[in-house]
C-alpha cells in the first residue's frame, strides 16, 4: 500500500491545488497513508499525518469528514496514552458529532461513543468530578433516545448507567453508584447474551458496593446471582470458554463469601474453583493454553490455601500452597507468574507463622517482598515478614519492615478507610507484637490500643467478618 499511496502524496504535494483532481485529493491520500502507518504500528507517523489531514478538513469545511479525522486522531492518541491531547480532540469531536447525529441512525451511536471517551479520558486524568458530570449527561441524553439500528434495545443506556456508577464511586458517592449498578445488573438479568460476562460483572460490582455500604444481605444475593449467571451459561454451552469463565467466577465467589464472613462456604468455593481449573488444565493442549491454565490454577490454589488456613486446616493448606508455588515457579519470568508466586510465598509465610516455624516463615516472606511489584503487595509481605522475623528473634530486621507496613496502610487509609481499615488494624496488631518482643512497652501499648479501637469499629460494622480479628487483637493485648 505504501508503494501506491506515497507516490500519489508526493505527486499532489508537487502540484498547485488548482491542478488536483479534487479539492480534497491530498487529504484523501494522506488519510490512506495514515491508515497504512497505523496498520504498521507507526502511530507517531500516523499522528503527524492525521494532523495534516485535520488542517485540510478545517479549511474545506465538510463537517462529516472533519468528524472522521477527529475520531481517528482521538483513537491514535488513546493508543499512545496521550490522554490530555486526546481529551482536547474529543471535546471538539463531540459537539460536531451531536450536530451530525440523526435520531435512530448510526450517527447517533458515534456521538454516544464520543461522549463516553470524554468521560473515560477525564477519569484517566484524575478529573473524577468532571467525569461523573459528563457521565450523568450521557445518561440523560440516552434516556429515551431512539434505538440505533442493529443494537440491543436499552444496551447503550445500560452501558451508560454502569459508566456513571464507576464515576460516582470514584468521587465517593457509593449509594448512587449502587443504584445505577443495580439498574445495569437488572438489564443484564433480563437480556443475557453471549458469554453473560456483562451480567456477571454487574452483579460482582454491585456486591462490592453493597459490602462497602453494609448491606450484607443484599450483597450475598448479588454474589449468588453473579455466579449463577455463569453456572447457567456453562450448563447450556459446556465449552472450554464457558467452563473457564465459571472457574473464575467461582473463585471470585469464594472471595466474596469470605468478605461476607461465610468462611466454611468460602473454602468450598475455593476448592471448586481449584478443581475446575485442574480439569481445564488436564484438557489443555497448546502451550499458551497450558500456561494460562497453570497460572489460573496457581491463583486458585493460593486462595484455597488461605481459606483452609482460616479454618485451621493447616496440613491441607500447606499442600495447596506447595502446589501453587510449583506451578507459579514454572512461569516466574512472566509478570503474572511472579505476582502469583509473591502471593503464594506470603500465604506460605502466614501459614508457617501459625505452625511456629518462624525462620522458614521469614524466608518465605522475604521472597514475597522481592517478588511483589506493587506498594500494596510489598506492604503486605513486609508486615508478614516483620512478625515472622520478630518471632524468630531477628528484632532489628523486624521493626523497620513493620513500621513501613503501618506507614503505608495509614497513608492509604486516609484515602480509602473502607479498603484499608482492616489492613491497618491488622498491621497495628502485629506491630504491637514486634514492639513487645523488643521490650518497647509504651510503643507496644500505643499500637495495640489503636488496633483494638479500629478492630472494635470493624467488628461493629460487620461482626461476621471481623470478630475473629478483634478476638486476636484482644489476645495480643492481654500479652502486651
Amino acid at each position: 500500500m505504501l508503494g501506491y499511496v506515497w507516490p500519489v502524496v508526493e505527486e499532489l504535494r508537487g502540484k498547485p491545488r488548482e491542478e488536483w483532481p479534487a479539492p480534497d485529493a491530498l487529504a484523501d491520500a494522506l488519510t490512506e497513508l495514515a491508515e497504512y502507518f497505523e496498520e504498521a504500528g507507526w502511530d507517531d507517523f500516523a499522528l503527524r499525518t492525521h494532523h495534516e489531514v485535520l488542517e485540510f478538513r478545517r479549511e474545506l469545511g465538510d463537517p462529516a469528514k472533519l468528524r472522521v479525522v477527529l475520531t481517528s486522531l482521538r483513537d491514535n492518541l488513546k493508543r499512545q496514552e496521550r490522554y490530555e491531547e486526546a481529551l482536547v480532540v474529543v471535546q471538539e469531536e463531540l459537539p460536531l458529532a451531536l450536530r451530525l447525529a440523526v435520531p435512530g441512525e448510526r450517527s447517533t451511536g458515534i456521538a454516544n461513543t464520543a461522549r463516553y471517551w470524554i468521560t473515560n479520558f477525564l477519569g484517566r486524568l484524575g478529573r473524577h468530578a468532571e467525569a461523573a458530570e459528563n457521565a450523568r449527561e450521557a445518561v440523560a441524553e440516552l434516556d429515551g433516545q431512539e434505538l440505533v439500528p442493529h443494537s440491543l434495545p436499552g444496551y447503550d443506556l445500560a452501558h451508560a448507567w454502569l459508566e456513571y456508577a464507576h464515576r460516582l464511586a470514584a468521587i465517593g458517592e457509593y449509594d448512587q453508584a449502587a443504584e445505577f449498578t443495580a439498574l445495569n445488573a437488572a438489564f443484564w438479568r433480563d437480556h443475557g447474551s453471549g458469554r453473560n460476562i456483562n451480567g456477571h460483572s454487574a452483579f460482582e460490582e454491585l456486591c462490592l458496593l453493597q459490602l462497602r455500604l453494609g448491606r450484607f444481605g443484599d450483597a450475598r444475593v448479588s454474589a449468588d446471582e453473579a455466579v449463577a449467571v455463569l453456572r447457567k451459561h456453562a450448563d447450556e454451552e459446556g465449552d472450554r470458554q464457558s467452563l473457564d469463565d465459571l472457574a473464575g467466577g467461582v473463585h471470585n465467589h469464594g472471595n466474596r463469601l469470605h468478605d461476607l464472613g461465610f468462611f466454611a462456604e468460602a473454602v468450598e468455593a475455593a476448592q471448586e474453583s481449584a478443581d475446575r481449573y485442574r480439569a481445564l488444565l488436564a484438557g489443555a493442549e497448546r502451550r499458551a493454553v497450558v500456561m494460562r491454565a497453570e497460572l489460573r490454577l496457581a491463583a486458585a490454589l493460593v486462595s484455597l490455601g488461605s481459606r483452609l488456613h482460616d479454618e485451621g486446616r493447616l496440613g491441607e493448606s500447606l499442600a495447596a500452597n506447595d502446589e501453587a508455588i510449583a506451578l507459579a515457579t514454572k512461569h516466574d519470568e512472566r509478570e503474572i507468574g511472579s505476582k502469583e508466586l509473591a502471593r503464594a510465598f506470603n500465604s506460605r509465610a502466614s501459614l508457617l507463622i501459625t505452625r511456629g516455624e518462624y525462620p522458614e516463615a521469614a524466608e518465605a516472606a522475604a521472597k514475597s517482598i522481592d517478588l511483589y511489584q506493587t506498594a500494596d503487595g510489598k506492604a503486605m509481605a513486609r508486615n508478614t515478614f516483620a512478625l515472622a522475623a520478630a518471632r524468630a528473634g531477628s528484632l532489628d530486621a523486624a521493626l523497620p519492615a513493620s513500621s513501613q507496613a503501618v506507614a503505608h496502610y495509614r497513608e492509604q487509609h486516609a484515602r480509602d478507610p473502607y479498603e484499608y481499615g482492616y489492613l491497618l488494624a491488622d498491621a497495628l496488631t502485629d506491630h504491637a507484637v514486634v514492639r513487645s518482643l523488643r521490650s518497647e512497652r509504651a510503643e507496644a501499648e500505643a499500637a495495640i490500643t489503636e488496633s483494638l479501637a479500629r478492630n472494635e469499629e470493624l467488628a461493629a460494622f460487620h461482626p461476621a467478618r471481623y470478630q475473629r480479628e478483634l478476638d486476636h487483637a484482644r489476645s495480643v493485648a492481654a500479652r502486651v
